[in-house]
């Protein structure tokens, strides 16, 4: 048998002016993980939340953060992000060297 499905919910449809309740919902709701889309309006043409978010964020919730890196050089959010809070990182191989 395979590894247990993980339900991550993009939390970039959350209420941002209510994100740590939005997150608590989503992990109410059965959530295992909390998908954060990291965007620089670079790689992708939108421009998300970063690290001030993930620590503001880490401070009312213990769930897993999981980062996904939409950006043109994914190692300079590693750092910053890790010191934020963020749990792990996905990022898109086309980008590094």
């Amino acid at each position: 048998m395979g590894k247990p499905a993980k339900i991550a919910p993009s939390m970039l449809s959350s209420d941002f002016a209510n994100l740590a309740s939005e997150a608590q919902r989503m992990l109410d709701c059965g959530a295992d993980w909390l998908h954060m889309d990291i965007m620089d309006g670079h790689f992708v043409p939108n421009l998300t939340i970063g690290a001030p978010v993930i620590k503001s964020l880490r401070k009312h919730t213990k769930a897993y953060l999981d980062c996904h890196l939409m950006v043109t050089n994914p190692l300079d959010y590693v750092e910053p992000l890790g010191d934020a809070g963020a749990s792990g990182f996905t990022f898109h191989i086309e980008v590094t060297k």
